[in-house]
């Protein structure tokens, strides 16, 4: 929920796709969000190295993140999609970086955290009503402060009473050196005092925030903190593993938590009671018929008290089912209220109680920028680039989308049926920055049969479902001239080379492909041992190939392949 720069985003993507054949996509995705427009953006820069076809970056509020509605499968209601694990890795002080960055000292002052607690606590809070019940939410921090830590997650387990758990991970990453969570601290005022209760403060120096969340600064009873089980939190000190300083917390969540959760899990219980009357029903109505046929009054009249007993025990269960209902039903107005944020409430013991239920939080503006819109694969200029470059129907059709622009589109991108779905969904709630990777540019070559031409960070995913006729295998000769040398001439490739490349179009894309498994035995290998295919687009010339390929990364390529350190920036 707060992803910029975007190094544990990377890593989810990258755990995401492990086991994927190349050219599918997994079953699930990743949304990136950070409130930060020019974050979003450094975030969308890091992950598209990945290529994944299954991230959305977005741009709200972590405590805003919209509502997304689909239609229930049985019913024909409407329920919120909800995700099945959540990082909020929340804005903190960052007193914990202090061994990489010294210069945390000169702004840092003991009621930083104060500020922070009140959203760190509501980001939490959205999240847990985003999170699909029997999913795992992970709180962390850059700080070691516990009014950022665990401050925050005992109130947040307190608010929501046992909706949510600690789950203990202490058997996970064994050689991860940690500590338990603290559940005892003192909170130091601007003025440099410590407290050990809110009660022996002045609040007269406090500002108005902090005299309405100051509460929350301080740890719950210690029977209550040991009830919550808040050892599980792991505190990680710099000076244990030579890292810096970090604080994670794993929840579960156990039970519903929202209106909607609820009716629907009071739905269920009320349609497993049902059945369960019929069954009892049936039994009873099967029972009496065999008393009636084989007519022994003794025995139906020794069947009838435990009928009776029995009716009356499904009676119980049907009340409780209604108890449950109406508990339901009377929390349902308090939390559409507090969902919807705009309405009053008379009774101060409720609003003391839940303060803050983000059930339907007020939607961010939309971002001034031209939405993405899919694109239809059997009509205009995507059909065209299609059959031109021959894309199979193994790849689907569904996932191509692109800004607009004058009814005009400049680059092509392709999305997974997962993010396609989450997207359709989403209409114009969602503020996306960016969504998954550009497959298709439109070029500037007047004459050529097809208008796009390939596009780098897209070729791995096309590359399975590409014809044949655009897919060029090299030795690694003919490779290294390619690196070598801009715009190289087709008369310094091999012969062989040169002929497969004569079958493709002029004025259009051609993948080079060196596979480093099938040139084992050849004399010539590259400088550094190669483990993958390396596929690299080109826009074949009359006479010469140009990689298209960012320059830094051909750089990088050239100095992993060549070991030679080439500047094509400076030419």
């Amino acid at each position: 929920m707060c992803a910029a720069p975007g190094s544990k985003t990377a890593q989810l993507i990258e755990a995401l796709h492990v086991g994927v054949e190349p050219g599918k996509t997994p079953s699930g995705l990743v949304v990136a969000n950070d409130a930060d427009y020019k974050r979003a953006c450094m975030l969308v820069h890091q992950v598209n190295r990945l290529n994944s076809p299954n991230i959305v970056v977005t741009n709200h509020s972590g405590e805003r993140f919209p509502n997304i509605y689909r239609t229930e499968a049985q019913g024909g209601g409407r329920e919120i999609v909800q995700f099945d694990r959540i990082l909020c890795d929340v804005p903190c002080s960052g007193d914990g970086t202090t061994r990489k960055n010294v210069r945390v000292w000169e702004k840092w002052r003991p009621d930083d955290a104060h500020s922070l607690n009140p959203v760190q606590t509501k980001i939490v809070q959205r999240a847990a009503y985003l999170l699909k019940t029997g999913g795992r939410l992970v709180y962390s921090t850059c700080s070691l402060n516990p009014i950022e830590n665990e401050a925050v997650v005992a109130h947040v387990l307190d608010h929501f009473e046992g909706a949510l758990q600690l789950v203990d991970v202490s058997d996970q990453l064994p050689s991860l050196k940690r500590r338990p969570g603290l559940a005892t601290w003192k909170v130091m005022t601007r003025d440099g005092e410590l407290h050990d209760s809110p009660q022996t403060a002045m609040l007269s120096t406090m500002s108005r925030s902090q005299r309405r969340h100051f509460d929350s600064f301080f740890p719950l009873s210690r029977e209550r903190m040991d009830e919550l089980h808040i050892e599980r939190c792991m505190r990680i000190y710099s000076h244990l593993q030579n890292t810096g300083g970090f604080f994670v917390a794993v929840f579960e969540k156990v039970a519903p938590i929202s209106v909607d959760e609820k009716k629907k899990a009071a739905a269920k219980a009320a349609e497993e009671h049902k059945r369960f009357e019929e069954r009892l029903r049936a039994l009873s109505e099967a029972k009496v018929q065999a008393c009636a046929a084989d007519g022994d009054e003794d025995e139906g009249a020794s069947k009838r008290p435990a009928d009776e007993e029995d009716a009356a025990g499904a009676e119980i269960d049907a009340k409780r089912t209604k108890v449950d209902l109406a508990r339901g039903d009377g929390n349902e107005d308090e939390d559409d209220e507090e969902g919807e944020g705009g309405a009053d409430s008379t009774d101060a013991a409720s609003e003391a109680k839940a303060p803050y239920m983000p059930n339907d939080p007020r939607e961010d503006p939309a971002l001034p920028e031209n939405p993405f819109l899919f694109l239809d694969a059997s009509t205009g200029e995507l059909k065209k680039i299609l059959d031109f470059y021959g894309i199979k129907e193994s790849m689907s059709r569904n996932g191509f989308l692109s800004r607009m622009e004058n009814n005009s589109y400049r680059s092509v991108y392709y999305v997974s049926d997962s993010v396609r779905e989450l997207m359709v969904l989403a209409g114009q709630r969602l503020r996306v920055v960016n969504t998954g990777i550009r497959v298709f540019n439109r070029n500037c070559v007047r004459d050529a049969d097809c208008a796009f031409r390939l596009v780098c960070e897209g070729t791995p995913q096309l590359l399975p479902h590409l014809s044949e006729r655009f897919v060029v295998d090299v030795p690694f000769g003919d490779l290294r001239a390619l690196l070598e040398e801009v715009n190289p001439l087709l008369t310094t490739l091999s012969e062989e080379t040169r002929a497969r490349i004569a079958g493709v179009p002029v004025s259009s894309s051609v993948v080079i492909r060196y596979d480093p498994a099938a040139h084992v035995g050849d004399s010539e290998q590259p400088f550094t041992r190669l483990t993958a295919t390396l596929a690299i687009p080109c826009w074949r010339g009359n006479a010469s190939l140009s990689v298209h390929m960012d320059k830094n990364q051909l750089c990088s390529l050239i100095h992993r392949v060549l070991g030679k350190t080439i500047d094509r920036n400076a030419e």
